[in-house]
């Protein structure tokens, strides 16, 4: 089983313009996930940054599907976290990637239930994923990771299936992504048997109430996930404890 280490310090960030996250990644800071939504008929993103050891990290925005292997391969790094966005049928990707030595990654886009829960083989894990919609149909994207662990990839559940089978695993909610299902809500979720001491997740919440619920666990964002509906920007969270209270 793996010990996650919390960041040194961290920080989220949110309506953030394509050209506004240079100005987000001060010294010391590394972009962990970038998550893109729709504020009329433009993207914005939600940031999660850490302080920490590692490669240093650029990013990919706005990549369709058929430049991303060029636009890869180009930049000399590797793809640790993705986002996609659908605006009328015109799928776009945004990437983080790290620089320097590491665990060998690829990408996978395109993929139905079944190829998504194939990946995780017991050799590979999921480092992030991505819930798009084309042509009405849901579609997902992953970023693999050669890495022997035990996982779970979990698609098409509800909050309430969701809890049981993190109850039935014994596992840790690493990433998690809601998207609609004819009218319902779902989920598409991946679970490892990390261990980082206390850790809850939270869906449909609005930014003072991530801020509140942070407050209240003295804990710090793993995974952050950010949609726009008619009630504006909500945010799906798994939040581990900080080490200051471990």
């Amino acid at each position: 089983m793996s010990v996650r280490k919390p960041p040194d310090s961290w920080f989220w960030s949110h309506d953030i313009e394509s050209d506004q996250i240079d100005s987000l990644l001060m010294p010391g800071m590394h972009l962990m996930r970038l998550s893109s939504y729709v504020s009329g008929t433009k993207r914005r993103f939600a940031a999660l940054l850490f302080k920490e050891a590692g490669p240093d990290r650029t990013y990919l925005l706005d990549v369709a599907p058929e430049q991303l292997t060029a636009q890869l391969a180009s930049s000399g790094a590797r793809p640790v976290a993705i986002t996609a966005e659908t605006l009328d049928d015109d799928v776009r990707f945004s990437l983080v990637l790290a620089k320097g030595p590491g665990s060998l990654t690829s990408l996978h886009t395109d993929l139905d239930e079944v190829a998504l829960r194939a990946l995780a083989d017991g050799q590979h894990t999921i480092l992030d994923l991505a819930v798009y919609s084309v042509g009405g149909t849901h579609k997902f994207a992953a970023i693999v990771e050669e890495h022997a662990a035990e996982s779970w990839v979990l698609t098409g559940i509800s909050a309430h299936e969701l809890d049981a089978k993190l109850l039935e695993l014994g596992g840790t909610l690493v990433r998690l992504r809601p998207y609609t299902d004819g009218g319902q809500r779902r989920f598409a979720a991946v679970i490892d048997k990390s261990s980082t001491g206390r850790w809850a997740w939270y869906t449909d919440l609005d930014g003072d109430t991530v801020a509140k619920h942070l407050d209240e666990n003295d804990a710090y964002p793993f995974d952050l996930d950010a949609t726009k509906d008619e009630r504006g920007l909500r945010f799906t969270v798994v939040m581990y404890r900080d080490r200051a209270s471990s």
